[in-house]
């Protein structure tokens, strides 16, 4: 049959139900090898500033990995190195490095993670409809988004209010139901533009 094998009707090449990187359109794009970058130089830079030299070494090891890994095709790269720049993120948050350096640096790993699961998304669809034109909506989706948590996490270093642990639960229930609405508002207008 040419290559391919059907599936109640349905046709897939051998690649793709193997669950195996299609490789014309494979991972390590400019955009996720930027962000990854990005992310990674935001922490290491930070906490150079911060006399924190040995402890930079982690963000910029785990970018390095992570970026080897998505111009190489390799997944298990990213399981390690995003958790990884998580976690460096916040423990940069209990040194001298400037509140909002962490925070873009979480932001961006987040945004690097999303991006590379789009690649990898697209790269296991046999067929995509213009491709072009989701990549661009996906991608403004994803700037408003980041943009709106880096400015609610800027405002959160600056602005203090006491609130108790069920203050805290109330606030937080809120901002997911809040964020979740924007999202399908994101959705709704993008689908009709």
């Amino acid at each position: 049959m040419n290559g391919k094998h059907t599936d109640g009707g349905r046709t897939a090449s051998p690649a793709l139900q193997q669950g195996t990187v299609h490789p014309a359109r494979s991972g390590g794009s400019l955009a996720v090898v930027s962000a990854i970058v990005l992310a990674a130089a935001l922490l290491a830079g930070g906490l150079i500033a911060a006399s924190e030299t040995l402890f930079a070494l982690a963000p910029a090891a785990l970018g390095g990995v992570w970026v080897t890994g998505a111009i190489l095709q390799r997944e298990w790269t990213r399981a390690i190195a995003m958790p990884g720049l998580i976690v460096v993120a916040a423990g940069a948050t209990f040194t001298q490095v400037a509140p909002l350096v962490p925070l873009a640096g979480l932001v961006m790993t987040l945004v690097a993670w999303r991006l590379a699961d789009l690649d990898r998304r697209l790269a296991l669809t046999d067929m995509i409809v213009d491709e072009r034109s989701l990549r661009r909506v996906h991608f403004i989706r994803l700037l408003i988004v980041a943009g709106v948590a880096f400015v609610a996490g800027s405002l959160a270093t600056v602005v203090r209010v006491e609130i108790g642990s069920m203050g805290a639960l109330i606030a937080g229930v809120l901002a997911v139901v809040g964020l979740s609405r924007l999202v399908v508002l994101l959705r709704r207008i993008m689908r009709d533009a």
